[in-house]
């Protein structure tokens, strides 16, 4: 159900139905936009950041990959002795 509220008693829709009435030339007089270039270097960081993290895991992957095939070796290794013993 929809009820009329007046516009001054209804801030929010008296303000948005306002809306061409606002000075334009005087809006975000006191903003400071940020350069681009503070925005390059956040996100170059950023993947640099990133491509470090990869590789560190990369590698950590590759360590636990030759850890696993060293084991294999030894568990090959006891295989073919017992074999040998019966």
């Amino acid at each position: 159900m929809l009820k009329h509220i007046p516009g001054k008693t209804n801030m929010k829709m008296d303000i948005l139905s306002r809306k061409d009435q606002v000075n334009m030339k005087e809006d975000n007089k006191d903003v400071q936009l940020l350069k681009e270039q503070l925005w390059t270097r956040r996100i170059t960081a950023e993947i640099t950041m990133l491509r470090r993290k990869t590789i560190a895991d990369e590698l950590d992957i590759i360590k636990k990959i030759k850890r696993n095939n060293t084991r294999e070796q030894e568990v090959v290794q006891v295989l073919k002795k017992k074999d040998r013993l019966t």
